[in-house]
């Protein structure tokens, strides 16, 4: 890149850095590096993008940016209509949170069929691995768009009806994806939608019941058909008070109960309807429930007449409330009076309690016997009514979201609020399939049920840090994320509760283990007499050793403010009395042989303090050996090495007689100021500061960045003698954010990202965040030693919305370290929430608000992390298994050994001894093949197999 120019277009003048502060108050008087071969632009870091089909795409349309060129005072902001020329791609999402949404059974309970942010996943029963994956053209745009409501065809069971709140409806063959790209549309916004069958003149039809919102205060339930739907032209069923609901309906009982607020509104299919669509004719009856309705199911008794039609006996109703009680209302189908719309007062039910907060789902057993239910308490709960006696299954990993009943009432499938699917079987209460996705903080694109009631406290509504993670160097493929114990549990406070860890397999997209290396609290007790969370605490570092085989990590914990009123004495604050209890640990884990397992080694207590404990800003790990450092807010640097434990002064050992190891602090090295004095930490003077560090790449210099956000400074420290070698004064503009030391350059990312070379001191370009960013702690640096390259991602500026609410999204910008001129440019449709390199390969993997994994590599051709079984050509073959399969494989190999015995002298004749050898392989050329890419960005597994079989089909070469 060339100089930069002023507002005039003429180049600034740019000075020699000196070595006095006061020259050096700002990088833009540092001198930049000229490159000739390259000519100044203002395109340099554009990004076009809409996003249609929640993959990154190029537009022409000039769009808000992130970053602008910094040129001496002047700073233009840089816009292009054309981005830039660029091999680096942008795989497709996958993963993503499973949305509030009833799980599907096949009928014959061998599939079961999941609703996601964007799209529909069919997963296999038998070992719980992904089937399909059937993409939906839905984001999540700034108007909250998103998938409502997912049922199983009753006409045929090999498709699925999918609605969402743009009014989008889908009729997808869930066994081979068609019809995910031609959806019907209704020009309405659908609330929820069920279906019911009915015999017309042509036959079964499927007649969807969606509850559509008609204004601000009304919905209507709405009917339609296959020729409606491609009218938009639905017959208008009942009218309804409300605009947010649901509605469900009996399988073959031609009945249907709606819900909004705390108002029940009950439809009963005439018998004396044509058979037409148009002659369609429900009879509807409302009545008021005691609570808010946040779940409800039906059970129907129907008898087969002597014409050989179903007809309706009994319809029993249970409601789950918002307040924790369950309600029973035996035979409501005769409280359906001949008036249509009419409405009593309250119907005394049957009250069952035992729910502290919101009843998210409750079911009925096939037999009628049970009721099943669940909520934030972690339980399953079932109910036997003839008796009264309750049973349970505690301490599950997260709120209960859905419970749904498999067709045969073998096995219940549950999913859990920390993005987690488990099937039950009914008689040993044990799981048989288990389906874990990515568990981290993530905005809800549904309102919880329990925020229908005003309680004591409210989750947080944005996402207010960036997620703590790290890879794996031992496997790359496994990602170590920091998560709480589901959703609800995890956004209680300002900063989310992440006592724990997930390890996360990205190749085979499941969560391997999840290990709590914080404090917990147990299902039972996790909420205090009045009613609020018992917070926990979170993970804010996480950081492997360049071996693998230590994992260093910081938990903080403070009280919640309502906690800290009894402390308030004299002119003490609230912000005060929770830093004076606050709680800040440096942990230090050994890594098990197979990655998944973690032992606890060490913990410091006080790693940083003054006359209090003290923040820890940065965790960095050795490249060149098992050592740590730390920065915190008492300015210091401090170095931690393992050592030998000793008891009685001999060495420990275990069992096996290993030697047992500690970690301890082996230098703590104190910073300047731009004054040449020691940082102070007094507790009500003291400025705010950030810091950051981070090692050379040969380990020989650790580069540390403290100070207020005036006047940061960054310290080469030499890590051998623990003497500064050179101090960098005024790189930082606002807090420091991160610091990242790649070949001799330094990049350094705060409202400013620079990058400076050591060698020839000075500066080689830098741009500013644009102002008007909001969620400044979410801009990330990340850095790839194999591409010699760097990504930043920050939230694109709205004037409509901040950056850190539901339907925000994120630009990330990668670059050349030797050019200023961007890489890749791209905006996500959501918030990146944790930007890391791939490990052994050129690319980047993004983790996004909505739990979707993105995987950004430079050239070749982009696969997704995760192949389906359908894609791999391995699908369980229906018509063939079991025994039948292996007696037609046994009968096939029984015949083709007859034939070859009658043949084998002739073919044994015919045979080339040329033909025959002994395939040679050199490991190297193994390794080009599969070293290319970790796991989740290789080519498809069709490609390596054809590319490994020519090395072992090659002739040898005649000497």
């Amino acid at each position: 890149m060339g100089a930069h120019t002023d507002a005039n277009g003429e180049t600034a003048a740019l000075k020699k850095r000196k070595r006095t502060p006061k020259d050096e108050a700002s990088p833009l008087n540092k001198r930049l590096r000229s490159k000739s071969k390259t000519t100044p632009r203002k395109s340099d870091i554009a990004v076009n993008s809409t996003l249609a089909d929640s993959t990154p795409s190029r537009s022409d349309d000039k769009t808000a940016l992130v970053l602008k060129e910094s040129s001496g005072s002047a700073k233009a902001v840089v816009a292009a209509s054309q981005p830039p020329r660029t091999t680096w791609k942008v795989s497709r999402p996958m993963g993503g949170r499973v949305l509030d949404i009833d799980p599907i059974f096949s009928p014959d309970e061998r599939h079961l069929i999941l609703t996601y942010n964007t799209s529909v996943q069919v997963y296999s029963t038998a070992d719980s691995l992904l089937v399909r994956r059937i993409e939906l053209p839905v984001t999540n745009s700034e108007n909250g768009g998103y998938i409502t409501a997912a049922v199983l065809s009753r006409s045929s069971t090999d498709h699925i009806w999918v609605a969402s709140t743009h009014g989008r409806i889908w009729n997808i063959d869930w066994k081979t994806g068609a019809g995910a790209e031609t959806p019907l549309a209704i020009n309405a916004r659908i609330v929820d939608m069920t279906l019911d069958v009915v015999e017309l003149k042509d036959g079964k039809t499927d007649i969807l019941l969606v509850l559509q919102a008609l204004d601000e205060t009304k919905a209507q339930l709405v009917a339609y058909n296959r020729s409606a739907l491609a009218t938009t032209t639905g017959k208008v069923l009942h009218t309804l008070e409300g605009t947010t609901g649901l509605v469900r309906s009996t399988a073959g009982a031609r009945f249907i109960t709606a819900a909004t607020g705390a108002t029940i509104h009950m439809g009963l299919l005439r018998k004396s309807f044509g058979d037409t669509f148009a002659s369609l004719d429900y009879r509807f009856y409302s009545f008021d429930a005691p609570d808010l309705v946040a779940c409800l199911d039906l059970q129907a008794s129907t008898r087969i007449t002597k014409k050989g039609r179903e007809e309706l006996q009994q319809v029993d109703l249970v409601l789950g409330g918002a307040r924790g009680a369950i309600y029973l209302y035996s035979d409501v189908a005769s409280k359906v009076g001949e008036g249509s719309g009419s409405k009593a007062g309250v119907i005394q039910p049957r009250k069952q309690h035992w729910h502290r907060k919101a009843v998210r789902s409750v079911k009925w057993s096939l037999d009628g016997n049970y009721l099943i239910s669940g909520g934030y308490e972690s339980v399953l709960v079932l109910w036997q009514l003839d008796t009264g006696k309750l049973s349970f299954l505690p301490h599950l990993s997260a709120t209960i979201e859905n419970i749904v009943i498999s067709p045969q009432g073998s096995s219940y499938a549950i999913h859990l609020d920390d993005n987690t699917v488990m099937v039950i079987s009914t008689e040993e209460m044990k799981p048989t399939v288990y389906i874990s996705g990515i568990q981290t903080v993530a905005f809800e694109e549904q309102r919880s049920k329990d925020a229908m009631v005003h309680r004591v406290w409210e989750p947080a509504s944005n996402i207010s840090a960036p997620l703590v993670s790290a890879a794996n160097p031992v496997n790359p493929s496994q990602m170590f994320l920091c998560v709480g114990n589901g959703l609800q549990a995890s956004a209680v406070g300002a900063l989310p509760s992440t006592p724990q860890v997930q390890v996360f397999d990205i190749s085979s997209f499941q969560g391997v283990a999840k290990h709590a290396i914080a404090r917990t609290n147990p299902t039972d007790a996790n909420i205090t007499s009045q009613g609020a969370p018992i917070i926990e605490p979170t993970i804010t570092k996480l950081v492997f050793s360049h071996d693998g085989k230590w994992l260093a990590s910081v938990d903080e914990w403070q009280p919640p403010e309502k906690d800290t009123e009894i402390f308030l004495t004299g002119t003490k604050t609230t912000e005060q009395v929770r830093q004076e209890r606050r709680e800040i640990y440096l942990k230090f884990w050994e890594v098990g042989a197979d990655g998944d397992a973690l032992e606890f080694v060490t913990r410091v207590n006080e790693a940083h303090h003054t006359n209090r404990t003290e923040r820890i800003f940065d965790l960095a790990s050795d490249p060149s050996s098992a050592r740590f450092a730390t920065i915190g807010n008492d300015g210091m640097v401090r170095f931690w090495s393992s050592k030998l434990r000793r008891r009685d002064g001999l060495v420990a050992t275990t069992q096996d007689g290993q030697q047992l190891k500690v970690w301890a602090c082996s230098r703590t090295i104190s910073l300047p100021t731009p004054g040449q004095q020691e940082l102070t930490a007094e507790p009500v003077t003291q400025p705010h500061r950030s810091g950051a560090v981070a090692f050379s790449e040969d380990g020989s210099l650790l580069f540390a960045a403290l100070g207020e956000r005036s006047e940061a400074v960054v310290a080469a420290i030499d890590t051998e003698t623990g003497l500064v070698r050179e101090t960098i004064f005024g790189m930082y503009k606002g807090e420091v954010r991160g610091i990242k030391s790649l070949g001799s350059r330094l990049i350094m990312l705060s409202d400013d990202l620079v990058v400076y070379d050591i060698v020839s001191d000075e500066v080689l370009y830098s741009f500013s965040l644009k102002e008007s960013s909001a969620a400044k702690p979410l801009t990330q640096l990340a850095v790839n030693y194999e591409s010699r390259s760097f990504a930043v991602a920050a939230p694109v500026p709205s004037s409509r919305q901040k950056s850190t609410k539901k339907g925000a999204k994120s630009e990330l910008v990668v670059f050349s370290i030797d050019d200023s001129e961007p890489l890749f440019a791209q905006t996500f449709p959501h918030l990146i929430t944790s930007l890391t390199p791939a490990l052994s390969s050129p690319g980047f993997v993004a983790i996004d608000s909505a739990a979707q994994v993105w995987s950004i590599t430079e050239g070749g051709d982009q696969a997704n992390m995760l192949r389906p079984l359908a894609d791999l050509g391995v699908e369980d073959v229906e018509n063939e298994t079991g025994a039948a399969a292996l007696d037609s494989a046994m009968q096939d190999g029984e015949a083709s050994d007859n034939e070859m015995q009658d043949g084998d002298q002739d073919m044994a004749m015919d045979v080339d001894d040329d033909d025959i050898h002994q395939a040679v392989v050199a490991p190297q050329h193994l390794a080009e093949i599969f070293n290319v890419a970790p796991a989740f960005a290789m080519p498809p597994i069709e490609d390596i197999f054809n590319q490994v079989a020519s090395l072992f089909a090659a002739k040898p070469t005649r000497s």
